[in-house]
Order: structure tokens, then sequence, then C-alpha cells
């Protein structure tokens, strides 16, 4: 199930070439023969713009013909389309582009709406939520999150190359993963070796331990453990500076004592985790309406 959009130029012509130029240096995208794909390691977003230049001979409409589309899956998290929309609407602007909007309040042919894309990705993406969930056996091992709390993670995986860039090399940007903890959905981000991390509230911080790893026998065990934000919390403000945002910076060059007997004190993580790619963490909210 996705969302299909259709394009054609205003006036000037369009070639394949074109296609490729436009995506060819384009953060993100992938060209592969006549489809340009967006994947977005950091967020898991991704989607796909097509060309064809020639109608199918299959298609025996005499309306007139739109060479390029767009595909953005449905049943997806809500922020989807809200990464989608920016790289829609310059590709729109660019080249002057005309749309066939197939989708039922969509926008019809004729000019682009970008709120319209919106309104419609989402209306498409409940049904799409409701047609899955309606049978109960595919509601197993459903991961779910508030959506505010997907946005927001979303939000700050979308800037860590810029965050990353500004801050350089002296600290590290974890982006936000999603574990199924013991049959629950969490946010995570890594935390190794108490190194010093710039880092925005998450349920837990993984900590991979090796500089700083439990001894057994007399020798280090390294290993992977978790901590609740809250429990770390204390620590992090004691040795970094929180922002209005509620980012933490860690300010030292070199792990405090404080800090590395805090980690090599957490015990070994007994409980089960799962990692769960972002693109399967569904919106709590529409979730719930499509399973009453």
């Amino acid at each position: 199930m996705s969302y299909d959009l259709f394009f054609k130029p205003r006036e000037a012509s369009f070639s394949a070439a074109d296609f490729h130029r436009y995506f060819r240096d384009r953060p993100n995208f992938k060209y592969e023969g006549n489809q340009a794909w967006y994947s977005n390691e950091n967020t898991g977003v991704y989607f796909v713009f097509g060309f064809q230049a020639e109608r199918d001979v299959a298609d025996d409409c005499d309306d007139e013909h739109f060479p390029l589309s767009l595909n953005i899956n449905f049943y997806r998290p809500s922020y989807f389309v809200h990464e989608a929309e920016p790289e829609v609407t310059a590709f729109v602007k660019y080249f002057d582009l005309l749309v066939r909007d197939p989708q039922m309040n969509g926008m019809g042919e004729g000019e682009y709406d970008a709120e319209k894309l919106l309104s419609g990705w989402h209306q498409g993406n409940e049904f799409g939520y409701s047609a899955i969930l309606q049978d109960e056996k595919n509601r197993k091992d459903v991961a779910h999150l508030p959506a505010d709390q997907l946005h927001s993670a979303w939000r700050w995986n979308l800037s860590i190359r810029g965050r990353q860039a500004r801050i350089g090399e002296a600290k590290f940007v974890p982006r936000i993963v999603f574990l199924n903890l013991d049959g629950s959905t969490v946010t995570a981000a890594v935390w190794p070796d108490g190194i010093p991390v710039v880092i925005t509230k998450v349920d837990y911080l993984l900590v991979p331990r090796e500089a700083l790893a439990p001894r057994k026998f007399f020798r280090k065990q390294k290993d992977s453990t978790l901590v609740a934000w809250d429990v770390a919390l204390p620590i992090l403000l004691k040795h970094g500076i929180q922002n209005e945002h509620g980012t933490i910076a860690l300010n030292y060059a070199r792990t405090p004592r404080a800090v590395a007997k805090f980690i090599r004190a957490l015990p070994p993580e007994s409980r089960t985790i799962v990692g769960v790619s972002a693109d399967s963490v569904l919106d709590r909210e529409i979730y719930q309406r499509s399973i009453a």
C-alpha cells in the first residue's frame, strides 16, 4: 500500500538525463535505472521517484502522459511524509511540474499543493493501519510509541549530520534507535565507555563497555548494558551542560573517574533486547484507533 503521485513538465520537455542530473548529487539519493531512491540511514525514511519516458503499451488510456512519479509507502510512522515533502516540493519547483493525484480528496490534476501532499498521505497512512491491523494476526509484536516521541526522535536523527559537523570530532552525537526490551518498545542512544557525547533524552542509554568493562576472574569481560535515562541523568548533568531544549553536552576530554566508576558499576544486562527498525515503529495513537 502506498501513496502515488504523478508529474509532468508544464511546458518544457523532460529526459532521463534531466532526471539523472537532478538526483545525481542530491544527499540521500541513489540513482538506479530510471528510479531515484531516497534513503536516510539516520532516520530510516525512504521513498522513490521514477521516470517513464513513454507510456506503457498496456495502458490504453487516452489521457496525457505524466512521465514522473513518486511512491511513499503507507503503514509507516507519521514523520515519513514530513521528510519527503521538502524533497517533493523542491523537485516540483525546480522543473515547474504539474501533478496528477489519484488519491481520494487529493490534488486532482493541475497545480501541486504541499499541504495536500501531507494531508493525503496521512489519510492514506491511517487507512493502511486500519486495513492491516483489522486482522488480529497482524497485531502480534507490533512496535508503537506516542507520535510526539517518534517525531522528537526523528527531528534529532534528521539533524545529526549538521550537529556533528558543528561540534567537530571532540564529541560524539549518537542517533536515537529503537529497541524491543522484554516486549516493550523503547528509545535508546549509544554511550560507549563514557566518552564525551552530545545527547538528548531517551528511555535508555546503551553502554558498550570495553575499556571500562567489568572484571571477572581478573579479566575484563566486554559487554553492553542498558541504563535508564533517569538513573544516568545525575552523572550526565554533573559533567555536562544542558541547554533549553534538553540536550546535554558532556564537557571533558578524558573520562572522569566518577563517570568511569559509574559505568563499571552498572549491572550486566539480563533482559532480552532486540533492535527494531525505525520504519516499523508505528504511531501509538493511530494504532489504537485502528484496533478499537
